[in-house]
């Protein structure tokens, strides 16, 4: 959804050659060499007072993040308000990124604590140099009766950089100050906007040491995009700052982040050489490929103007869950797992619809990257007044059977909130599809009679191809790597092992790796999907394919960085090349075409020795076959061959009251506009 806030708010001049798009909000930090040039003039009203303040005159006009000043006030407690105004307070505050309000705007602080001039030392300020510099020298904290005071100084240069330096930062009051141990330093714009924390209460400034500040620019975008389905800086979502600049109509852009260490904030520069006048700012979605609409749907912006800088906050790009219930699960075991059921809404539910998450079978980052999935989803739906529940695993490294009882109980709790008789639609993601598949059918807690419809969200519904495409890759992992390796760990953790198509656990480490010969094959991926059986057709199911469902020669389409593997490994092992020609592919659903290059660098030998292989595969994880329950013989075994038969006729799903597939692979990552548009037609018909 794209929307301006108008808006007509003049910006003064830009300067000529601005640099754009850069990613940091904030002054770049650096190193400087300490300089123990001392200020020239005391200041007399601040020197020889506790808590006082004093303005001063600045030689130049000084820019600060889109302002600029000509006089400052200098605290006697060791920090500066750029303007002229008061400045006494002696209780140092902590900054966030996003500004502090115990801190006043526009403040500047090397060394922010209360220090008490009438006790000993004085303030000096004036040129040294290039540079206007205020310099604190020889205080006393407040409190100190022992000799030895402390010295520190900010530079303000003409370009808008500054700088602090730290003389003697050790003195009579010991540790209880000494290198900042009771201070704050850093410096904010606004007490709504951003800030820039270097230290608080922390004794990490060394003494006769400088840290330099250089401004970010001239006019900027900065924007701060939070995401109450996630709690967390949401990364990929661009705002635009529409502005005209003389005779011509323009915009810059930027893109959130999610780093927590400058609390989301980023930053896009604006080129204009006349005076612009903001026009607006819009919401133009996810960069990622995400078709996200907000929520609600109008306002929401925060949007401050400071000269010729905007800053942007959102912070209901959706609402925070308002409501959670906890379940203690054992999974059959004595060691409690805690799952939980998230709310949107509180109190009594009338339209419910309940997403069973997939899970990373390594239990390492939960449910998260499907919680990103399902974003634009879950706002279209709040949106409309839908209640969307999700459920998240308390740990997913489990065989898949167990979470048939937490699925059971989530859907007891929402019933629980809704007038008897009443039933839920649930979805499943990925391996949540399958959990949600096994407990229909098992009827866990009666939960048939509870649900009246059911989704497949790129869910392997026959079969993940987890081990059909990969047995040599399979057999490097686990012949040449130790236990504590990530792809070992997750291609033998226990989900995995239920959805695999072989084992490479038997696989012989002397064959040749990309045509390994492994004892099992298919027997326990067929006894699993084949005891796990399906729901009653009396429930409405359909089905969510992130693939092309119109495969040629029987394999999805794949795009050009949808690599799931790219292995190379130099080391022993057997080499023919009559094993892999050029031009040969896997026959199976998404793996690429091989040369005789990604293979191996030995060709026409066949010996053992050391070589060095390469394999890269790019499958359709969740493939379109897998995720639709085709007909046909979609479990045979594929053996390498130049021709690569299709093992399958057709893609004619039985299973589904309707089914919708993308005509390109999307990673198992994005949940595009189309897919999500049929899958709310469906679950507003079936309410």
């Amino acid at each position: 959804m794209n929307r301006i806030l108008k808006r007509s708010v003049p910006l003064t001049a830009l300067m000529v050659g601005l640099g754009a798009g850069s990613a940091s909000a904030h002054y770049n930090p650096s190193t400087a060499a300490y300089d123990a040039s001392p200020a020239p003039t005391m200041l007399s009203t601040v020197s020889g007072c506790d808590d006082c303040s004093e303005v001063v005159n600045l030689p130049f006009a000084f820019p600060f993040y889109g302002k600029t000043f000509t006089q400052v006030t200098v605290s006697s407690n060791g920090y500066l308000v750029l303007g002229s105004t008061t400045a006494s307070s002696i209780s140092n505050p902590q900054l966030s990124w996003s500004g502090s309000t115990a801190a006043p705007a526009g403040m500047i602080a090397p060394m922010w604590d209360d220090w008490n001039p009438a006790a000993g030392g004085d303030v000096y300020a004036g040129w040294v140099g290039s540079a206007y510099v205020v310099e604190w020298r020889n205080l006393y904290r407040y409190g100190q009766s022992a000799s030895g005071g402390y010295t520190f100084k900010v530079k303000l240069f003409g370009d808008g950089a500054f700088e602090f330096h730290y003389g003697t930062v050790t003195g009579g009051f010991g540790t209880g100050a000494d290198n900042g141990s009771s201070a704050t330093s850093g410096f904010q714009e606004g007490q709504n906007t951003v800030a820039q924390p270097v230290s608080y209460n922390q004794p990490v400034l060394a003494s006769f040491s400088a840290k330099r500040f250089t401004r970010p620019g001239a006019a900027a975008l900065f924007i701060n995009i939070r995401d109450g389905l996630f709690n967390q800086p949401r990364p990929s979502l661009s705002y635009s700052l529409d502005y005209t600049c003389g005779t011509y109509t323009t915009s810059t852009t930027a893109i959130s982040t999610g780093s927590t260490v400058n609390d989301g904030w980023a930053r896009a520069a604006a080129y204009c050489s006349a005076t612009p006048t903001l026009r607006g700012t819009r919401f133009n979605g996810d960069v990622a490929g995400y078709s996200v609409s907000t929520y609600p749907l109008t306002g929401g912006e925060t949007v401050v103007t400071s000269g010729t800088y905007v800053f942007l906050k959102r912070s209901d790009v959706t609402p925070r869950q308002t409501q959670q219930s906890a379940f203690s699960v054992t999974y059959g075991g004595t060691t409690s797992h805690r799952a939980v059921l998230d709310y949107w809404q509180s109190g009594a539910l009338d339209k419910p619809l309940l997403i069973v998450t997939g899970f990373d079978p390594l239990n390492t980052d939960s449910t998260a990257n499907y919680l990103m999935l399902m974003g634009d989803l879950v706002r279209t739906l709040n949106a409309e007044g839908y209640d969307v529940i999700i459920g998240k695993h308390g740990d997913g490294n489990q065989r898949l059977g167990w979470f048939r009882g937490e699925v059971a109980a989530w859907v007891d709790d929402i019933l629980g909130r809704m007038p008897a008789g009443s039933k839920v639609q649930v979805a499943g993601i990925s391996q949540g599809g399958v959990v949600l598949r096994d407990t229909l059918h098992n009827n866990t807690n009666g939960i048939q009679g509870k649900v009246k419809a059911w989704y497949s969200i790129d869910s392997p519904q026959l079969g993940a191809n987890l081990g059909r495409a990969y047995r040599g890759v399979q057999t490097l992992l686990l012949c040449h790597q130790p236990a504590t390796h990530s792809g070992r760990r997750r291609l033998t953790s226990p989900p995995a092992y239920d959805l695999a198509y072989s084992m490479a656990t038997t696989c012989s480490c002397d064959n040749e790796p990309e045509n390994s010969t492994c004892s099992s094959t298919t027997s326990y991926h067929d006894l699993y999907y084949g005891s796990m059986g399906w729901p009653t057709s009396a429930i409405p199911r359909y089905a969510l394919a992130f693939g092309d469902a119109n495969p040629t020669n029987g394999y999805t389409k794949m795009g050009s960085d949808s690599r799931l593997y790219d292995f190379t490994y130099t080391g022993w092992f057997c080499s023919e090349d009559r094993d892999w020609e050029p031009g040969q592919r896997d026959c199976v659903a998404g793996s690429r075409t091989i040369t005789a290059a990604d293979v191996n660098t030995d060709q026409g030998a066949s010996v053992c020795g050391n070589f060095r292989l390469r394999l890269q595969f790019e499958p359709a994880f969740i493939n379109a076959d897998s995720a639709l329950a085709v007909t046909g013989n979609a479990l045979s075994t594929e053996a390498a061959s130049p021709g690569c038969g299709v093992n399958y006729g057709s893609l004619a799903p039985t299973q589904w009251k309707a089914w919708a597939s993308n005509d390109y692979n999307e990673n198992h990552e994005v949940l595009t506009s189309a897919l999500a548009n049929r899958m709310l037609t469906w679950v507003r018909a079936e309410q």
